[in-house]
């Protein structure tokens, strides 16, 4: 018997517990039960982070105008172009680790709604998020996840666990909730 947590992952892959009973002592068998458990928990953690980033730049493109928004956001060295510019448009790069990395894309044009996307690399590569801010502030501008993996790449092997991660907060949406 390898504990509760085995049962959990009897049953997403009876073939992985079998494997792990049949190889490993009963004390590996938890310290393998229990890392299963410690990715869990730290998806858990960056999604939360990544909750708390995606609220800071909406807050940031509601109340910044476009030169502000730079200046706070983007990456050293790697300010935007002429052609960014005048489009009022910011790229950048959120790193968590060397495994966990967002390529965010803002545009702050004028006379439309600012709006943000950000595409996980890595560890969360399908990862989508995107924002768009509504003209009142009073409303809630609730951020879109999805999972989205571009063609040629491969789906990094957080990134279902971080969607669901990122659809329990309050407030997140799925595209097909729209």
């Amino acid at each position: 018997m390898i504990g509760s947590t085995g049962a959990r992952l009897k049953r997403v892959c009876p073939r992985a517990v079998r494997r792990v009973q049949g190889f490993l002592p009963r004390d590996a068998r938890n310290r393998c039960a229990a890392m299963f458990g410690q990715r869990r928990r730290t998806v858990q953690q960056r999604a939360k982070l990544m909750g708390r980033m995606v609220m800071l730049l909406t807050d940031g493109l509601c109340r910044k105008s476009y030169d502000q928004f730079v200046a706070s956001y983007s990456n050293p060295g790697d300010e935007p172009d002429e052609t960014e510019r005048n489009a009022r448009i910011s790229r950048f790069k959120m790193r968590f680790s060397s495994s966990n990395w967002y390529e965010a894309t803002a545009s702050l044009y004028e006379n439309t709604q600012p709006w943000i996307f950000i595409a996980g690399g890595g560890d969360d590569c399908g990862v989508c998020i995107s924002v768009r801010v509504a003209a009142d502030a009073s409303e809630p501008s609730g951020p879109i996840v999805d999972l989205h993996v571009p063609r040629g790449a491969i789906k990094g092997h957080d990134a279902r666990a971080m969607v669901r991660a990122l659809r329990d907060i309050p407030g997140w949406r799925e595209v097909a909730a729209i």
